[in-house]
């Protein structure tokens, strides 16, 4: 008992560093000065919003949504350039997070470029499996998120 309680400690505790890093990498390194704090408003709200979309229209349609949002470089404007590089830069963590030793249950292939394409090629027990380890990492990120993006 107490074995199973030291890995899920480990395993919280791996999320946490992970997650920490990736909203500091947002704050001080993609999304830093002064002219990027709306960037940082929209990270945390969208870090905040992504498990409900998860839990409310699934896992591959909450990423076909993050990916279809992060668009390409050629947006019309500035402001749909920022939100894109927003959810291009929280895609990009997500899928950094499943490649990673972090996860419990299940791994994204290393040589699997797409997370999208991997987790729908998926059967419904990985579906699954993917789908509690994505949200169990969302949840560290927005915590972070909330705590160290000022509103």
């Amino acid at each position: 008992m107490s074995n199973e309680l030291s890995t899920m400690r480990k395993l919280e505790k791996g999320r946490a560093e992970f997650a920490y890093d990736c909203v500091r990498q947002a704050i001080e390194e993609v999304f830093k000065g002064e002219d990027e704090k709306e960037r940082r408003k929209e990270y945390r709200s969208y870090a905040r919003k992504i498990p409900t979309m998860i839990l409310t229209n699934g896992l591959g349609q909450a990423l076909a949504f993050l990916k279809a949002k992060a668009g390409t470089d050629e947006e019309e404007n500035e402001a749909e350039k920022g939100k894109s590089r927003v959810y291009r830069l929280l895609y990009e963590q997500i899928t950094r997070y499943m490649k990673s030793e972090t996860t419990s249950r299940i791994s994204m292939p290393p040589e699997r470029e797409d997370l999208l394409g991997w987790v729908i090629s998926c059967d419904s027990v990985e579906y699954r499996y993917i789908t509690q380890e994505i949200l169990a990492f969302l949840t560290w990120l927005s915590r972070f998120a909330e705590g160290m993006i000022e509103k």
